[in-house]
């Protein structure tokens, strides 16, 4: 079962889809008439907020939301499980959940936006494998590509993705698993990570850091609707950029030159 560059008619999971991006994506799949979306969120009042609009907006089992925070292995194992139980298929798993914080809690960070990433990726994988193929896409950020000194571990966590999901989604990887895994790297986008009183939160250098690097920062739909066509589009291994409410742009050469330039560079000219 190879991907169809249509939506309809597969069974989606979405990671932190109770709000912001998430929330935006989990619409956006049912529009396009998906059989299912299952969005997953540790947000249990806005997550069965959102199934009920769901439910009212587009039927009773287009949309289900399961309490699950992903860095705990068992919940998230547990997920999937009710997913296959249920439908007895899987097309497609978008990795978006991810918290911003203080680095005093990066192992927080580590553990939400790459550790359960990289777990949610390889369940996929070995799932979807089994039934014929089909697609992962991981929520990076512009920070894996233009690293800033305010928020290392918030940067290093996606610039993680972004390398995970290039190396698992490598044509000679998906020539075995028949898989897609793709990378969507967001500019700064309107959600609650951004917002003036969660900023406050923290020191006052990386607040001003923050607001003059993301002066205009785009909506949560034009972030979900570059997802969507990226889904549609995309080739494993590839990379691509979302942001300032434009299309998808894809930047797979960009990174790859990137990546292949340095190992061209000697030892001896590293040390001289």
């Amino acid at each position: 079962m190879l991907w169809s560059p249509n939506i309809e008619d597969k069974v989606f999971i979405v990671t932190g889809g109770a709000a912001g991006v998430g929330g935006a994506l989990v619409n956006r799949l049912l529009s396009e008439n998906a059989r299912s979306v299952v969005f997953l969120d540790v947000n249990e009042h806005e997550g069965a907020a959102l199934e009920i609009a769901l439910h009212s907006k587009f039927g009773p089992l287009k949309a289900k939301f399961i309490k699950c925070d992903v860095s705990d292995e068992s919940q998230l194992a547990a997920a999937f499980r009710q997913v296959l139980d249920k439908y007895n298929k899987l097309d497609c798993v978008i990795n978006n959940a991810a918290v911003l914080a203080n680095d005093d809690q990066f192992r927080r960070m580590i553990d939400i936006n790459f550790t359960a990433t990289v777990s949610s990726t390889l369940k996929a994988v070995d799932i979807m494998s089994a039934k014929g193929g089909g697609t992962v896409l991981n929520v990076s950020s512009l920070l894996a590509l233009t690293p800033h000194s305010h928020l290392p571990v918030y940067g290093a966590t996606k610039t993680a993705v972004l390398q995970f999901s290039n190396s698992v989604g490598a044509e000679e990887y998906y020539v075995r698993t028949k898989v897609r895994v793709m990378t969507v790297c967001l500019g700064p986008t309107d959600t609650a990570i951004l917002q003036r009183q969660y900023l406050d939160n923290f020191d006052k250098d990386c607040t001003g850091c923050l607001a003059s690097r993301a002066p205009e920062r785009q909506r949560v739909e034009s972030a979900a609707n570059g997802i969507v066509e990226v889904i549609k589009r995309g080739l494993t291994g590839s990379t691509w950029i979302v942001a300032n409410d434009k299309p998808a742009v894809d930047v797979t050469e960009e990174v790859r030159y990137g990546t292949d330039v340095l190992p061209q560079v000697t030892t001896d000219e590293l040390i001289s």
